[in-house]
């Protein structure tokens, strides 16, 4: 809004006067002129706003008077001048009315805390107000008198170096007398800001006193509703109880499952036995049908004295072929003592006999 002047010549940043000469000036060639002007435009700018309204932590601080409101205003949002009196008014109504974070009544502006809805300006606000507003102007006063006491010093110092004694000794009278009510000024701010101090204090204080009466209320309904130390008690007691029997079935269903009917082991090396008999069996029987598919497929020689050893081809098919009946007759012998249990010493001996009988008979 401030780039578009009034009429007058004033440049409001919150308002816009609406007409034919608004309308001009905000004609353009792609879009011709706006239709519909009637809004106030600080939407903005709030961001800042609550910026500067947060930095003020105290009570005390938050009140203020309108005219130190615009000027710390225009320094938080950047401007090069104060608002005018037309949007310092907007800026307010809006504040207090549509965002509810300040009251004002006069020349008294309080801010409101946060997350509080704001009060209203009190008697002990306006007084406040009125100290903050007396500081400040006397602080105005300190530091141009600094500033006439630097100028009439230089003054002094010229005055001496062309040697003009009247010039000089003026200025110097000056500037004792702006020094003396420099102090006397200083000193008053002293114990200007002292007092405030002194209030920001007590409004602390208070404000403590408030939130600690507020916190022994909560306090004394929350230990009404806990009840008495025997009622604590017997809480704490039940509630071990309870985390007792948790425990109790937490225990159960981590132990192992047990079986409901115990195994008779006799009964199962019995039978793991019966079945190691049965496998031994199965493969005895399977070596005996090999045997005695390998004696159907060889024919066993007669015994014979018409042996002839003239010929080397039929003395090497003789000794094969008795060699192959060793075998066989040592395999019969074999399946004859063969047991589907374990040997006892006497079959072991008879075997015995047996295979030293055929070894002899072959020898023969």
């Amino acid at each position: 809004a401030r780039l578009v002047s009034r009429q007058d010549g004033s440049n409001p940043v919150f308002s816009l006067e609406i007409g034919p000469h608004l309308l001009q000036q905000l004609e353009s060639k792609q879009w011709g002129r706006p239709l519909a002007l009637d809004a106030v435009f600080i939407q903005e700018s709030f961001g800042k706003l609550m910026i500067y309204i947060q930095k003020r932590s105290s009570q005390v601080d938050r009140i203020l008077t309108i005219e130190m409101f615009r000027k710390d205003l225009a320094a938080a949002l950047g401007f090069a001048s104060e608002l005018t009196d037309s949007d310092c008014k907007i800026l307010l109504t809006y504040l207090a009315r549509d965002k509810q974070v300040l009251a004002y009544d006069g020349n008294v502006i309080k801010l409101a805390a946060p997350y509080e809805s704001p009060a209203s300006v009190s008697k002990e606000d306006r007084e406040i107000a009125s100290l903050k507003s007396l500081m400040s102007e006397i602080s105005e006063q300190i530091s141009l008198l600094e500033i006439r006491i630097a100028a009439l010093r230089e003054r002094t110092q010229k005055a001496v170096e062309t040697k003009n004694r009247s010039s000089a000794l003026a200025a110097l009278r000056s500037k004792k007398v702006a020094e003396a009510v420099l102090a006397r000024r200083a000193d008053t701010l002293f114990q200007l800001e002292e007092i405030y101090q002194n209030i920001e204090q007590a409004s602390d204080q208070l404000t403590m006193v408030h939130v600690m009466r507020g916190s022994f209320e909560v306090l004394r309904g929350l230990n009404a509703k806990v009840g008495s130390t025997h009622d604590v008690e017997d809480v704490l007691e039940g509630l071990k109880n309870e985390m007792g029997r948790v425990n109790d079935v937490g225990a159960l269903f981590s132990q192992p499952r047990q079986e409901t009917n115990d195994v008779d082991k006799h009964a199962l090396d019995e039978e793991l036995d019966a079945l190691m008999r049965r496998s031994r069996q199965a493969e005895e029987e399977e070596t005996t049908e090999q045997t005695m598919q390998r004696l159907a497929t060889i024919q066993l020689p007669s015994r014979s004295n018409d042996i002839t050893a003239n010929k080397p081809e039929d003395a090497q098919q003789s000794t094969n072929t008795e060699a192959q009946g060793s075998s066989l007759r040592y395999d019969i012998g074999a399946l004859e003592c063969m047991s589907l249990d374990s040997p006892s010493d006497g079959e072991r001996d008879s075997q015995k006999r047996q295979r030293n009988e055929n070894t002899t008979w072959e020898r023969s």
